[in-house]
């Protein structure tokens, strides 16, 4: 009796083990989504509240060197750097990203010399990217 018992426990365990395994390979096909684009922005201000408009920034993935800073049109560049938001990462890089964390560093620049540069951590899941750490909002002397 006593190693039948033990038997039907032992096999339980390994099924609720084998299960969990298969919960952590998202399957996405089947996930709906709000059409909603994504965009983890940081703000970058003076000590007195004024926007700090960079000449040039650019956001690095950690691990690969990748250089992930989004293309913008002229209008929307503008638009960014007049109210000190620069975007670390959007929903079109959410494939590279699903269901993985990674480090980037935003760099940015003014007169060709590197003022700020900060470290991030996101990921994404199947439908949007998200931040896990960093300092959205810097105040530089």
């Amino acid at each position: 009796m006593f190693p039948n018992v033990t038997l039907v426990i032992l096999s339980i365990f390994l099924v609720a083990c084998n299960d969990k395994d298969e919960l952590t390979q998202i399957d996405c096909s089947l996930t709906i989504c709000t059409e909603v684009f994504v965009t983890i922005t940081v703000s970058v201000k003076n000590a007195s509240g004024e926007a700090i408009r960079f000449d040039s920034y650019e956001v690095i993935d950690v691990d690969s060197g990748k250089n992930l800073t989004d293309n913008f049109n002229e209008e929307e560049n503008q638009y960014l750097k007049e109210q000190g938001l620069y975007p670390i990462l959007s929903d079109t890089y959410r494939v590279k990203y699903q269901n993985s964390t990674a480090t980037v560093t935003f760099k940015g620049y003014i007169s060709n010399e590197e003022v700020i540069n900060e470290e991030f951590v996101v990921s994404a899941d199947c439908c949007h990217v998200s931040l896990i750490s960093g300092n959205t909002e810097i105040i530089l002397d």
